[in-house]
């Protein structure tokens, strides 16, 4: 009954074009018999109000948001956190940069430390969306808060929960592609290889965007990490999604990277030595033709033998119809 009364309230909300009832909107947030499915509803109303509402219907939204983050259920705290990430990535930034405050920040990162990885995700989210999205000053405000330190990116980082790992690296490629915070300082090689080897794909394929990056923006971090040598390994990862992630990456890498007079003239236009020279070698030596040739639809079927089948074979181990093939019970 009651969430049938609430579905009636916000068809009405949205028909109405009175400022007045608009600003009921903060109001039903911020009524906490309101759980996490009805809270839903409420804020899909709101992300279809938030572009065009006056100043004030923002501050009062952004008052609902910081009174409903700390709620008891860890439910109502995720939908809060997904809702103001969902406002940043569909909505231009002008429309959502008095939502997005500085409280509401100091808010998502505390939820980093949220018993609840669901929440932790959806913090790393938002701040990985305000990094990517919000002005200079709000993506520094983030990369120096005093409370996301290189410790804390390296726990969500580590974190046990899949989900989380994808999270916390979108935050971290976030921070990198701005060339902001302390990004690299919470990775080392060990971290790189556990996330290269991870059992899911998606942390893989976040992975090898990272190593991309590192190879691209950081050549002195390079040889400590040996992020081009766990990218060149990447690209013959059982699933295609991580090796079309790292076709994509050393594309843009060989594009990126200037080539290197390999002749004997006695005045070289440009030459490169060191970790550059080094990894212009190795990039050459890519066919990416061939990684190219393993994404398409007629090698699916090869995979699928390859990684399924292959291990849920029976093979006799010794001469033929030597009883291997029989159950173990018999």
């Amino acid at each position: 009954l009651v969430q049938l009364v609430l579905s009636t309230l916000l068809q009405t909300l949205r028909l109405a074009h009175n400022r007045t009832h608009v600003q009921m909107v903060p109001r039903l947030i911020c009524t906490f018999a309101i759980r996490a499915p009805g809270l839903r509803g409420v804020f899909d109303l709101a992300l279809e109000l938030l572009g065009s509402c006056n100043a004030e219907f923002v501050q009062g939204l952004e008052h609902a948001i910081r009174t409903r983050i700390v709620d008891v259920e860890w439910e109502a705290r995720d939908t809060v956190l997904e809702f103001v990430t969902r406002a940043v990535r569909e909505l231009a930034w002008p429309c959502v940069e008095l939502l997005v405050t500085q409280q509401v920040v100091d808010d998502a990162v505390r939820a980093l430390s949220d018993a609840e990885e669901y929440v932790r995700a959806s913090a790393a989210y938002l701040l990985a969306a305000v990094v990517e999205r919000g002005d200079e000053e709000r993506a520094r405000y983030v990369s120096e808060h005093k409370h996301l330190t290189q410790s804390d990116l390296a726990r969500l980082v580590a974190d046990s929960e899949a989900f989380v790992k994808r999270a916390a690296l979108d935050l971290v490629h976030a921070l990198g592609t701005r060339g902001v915070g302390m990004w690299i300082e919470c990775l080392t090689y060990r971290t790189l290889y556990d996330l290269a080897d991870d059992p899911d794909f998606e942390v893989r394929v976040r992975c090898a965007r990272i190593l991309a990056l590192l190879t691209q923006t950081s050549p002195v971090n390079t040889s400590e990490l040996q992020s081009t040598s766990l990218l060149l390994e990447m690209c013959r990862d059982s699933s295609r999604y991580v090796r079309a992630e790292c076709l994509r990456s050393l594309r843009e890498l060989k594009q990126n990277t200037p080539d290197v007079d390999m002749t004997n003239e006695p005045e070289p236009k440009r030459v490169y030595v060191g970790e550059r020279t080094d990894l212009w070698e190795k990039l050459r030596n890519v066919d990416l033709a061939q990684l190219e040739a393993s994404l398409s639809a007629e090698h699916l079927y090869q995979e699928a033998l390859d990684t399924q089948v292959a291990r849920e074979l029976m093979r006799e181990k010794s001469d033929a119809n030597a009883g291997n093939n029989i159950l173990d019970c018999y």
